[in-house]
């Protein structure tokens, strides 16, 4: 009897222990596969989704928005329109060679092309047009397949440099960028930019686009990391 009541005393005490036995932690080779899955705390941070790897710009705009090739999905609008003056003289967008000269913006002198100057089929031409001290360059363009007159030619873009030693000579302003305006001014009166990129290490420029679909009629702003202002803009208005 003695014996029967030491066996099932330690029978007893056996399953007790096997009941009451703690888990083993896993180490690092456990395959849990199969097992007891880790709980995620969320305890890490997650890396943004940066495509550009663009440096500079990271400083005045959201990076993130833009992809490999520095583009973004931010337009100006099909209801955008354009206010430019140079000299206190408002140019028309689009415009033509007529409107220029009633704004008495003049070719300038010792050009080889005039108004009656035959533009030959898809050719284009740049000229200069000179008011007063300063002056502006006016892109032509033939998009037919004849040849035309230039006075019937489009004029496909504008250009409108600016400098730090001519500040006080040219004053233009284009929808409120003008030859005093910084980068961050820009970006404030423009918004953020459907396209940037860099000419050289701190030299870059800014497109805006009407609409993704649209990408010619834009205004294109050159920008001067190291001075910090704009060093031109182009207004485009491709037919």
């Amino acid at each position: 009897m003695k014996l029967r009541k030491f066996l099932a005393t330690v029978l007893i005490l056996a399953m007790l222990f096997s009941l009451s036995a703690c888990k083993l932690i896993p180490d690092g080779n456990v395959d849990l596969s199969e097992g007891e899955k880790v709980e995620d705390t969320g305890s890490y941070n997650e890396l943004p989704d940066i495509i550009s790897l663009d440096k500079k710009m990271a400083n005045y705009i959201d990076i993130s928005l833009f992809d490999e090739e520095n583009y973004s999905n931010e337009y100006l609008g099909k209801k955008f329109k354009f206010n430019v003056t140079y000299n206190d003289k408002k140019i028309n967008v689009p415009t033509t060679l007529e409107e220029l000269k009633k704004s008495e913006f003049v070719i300038q002198e010792g050009s080889e092309y005039n108004e009656n100057s035959y533009i030959f089929a898809k050719e284009t031409i740049t000229l200069k047009f000179a008011d007063f001290n300063s002056s502006f360059t006016a892109l032509f363009y033939n998009s037919s397949n004849k040849s035309k007159r230039l006075n019937n030619c489009n004029i496909a873009k504008i250009r409108l440099e600016n400098s730090l030693n001519t500040r006080n000579i040219v004053h233009f302003n284009v929808n409120g960028i003008d030859n005093y305006s910084t980068v961050t001014d820009v970006i404030t009166i423009l918004g953020t930019p459907s396209h940037f990129y860099a000419v050289t290490e701190d030299n870059y420029y800014f497109d805006y686009f009407i609409s993704k679909a649209d990408r010619r009629n834009k205004i294109r702003v050159y920008i001067d990391l190291t001075n910090d202002f704009v060093s031109a803009v182009e207004i485009s208005f491709y037919k």
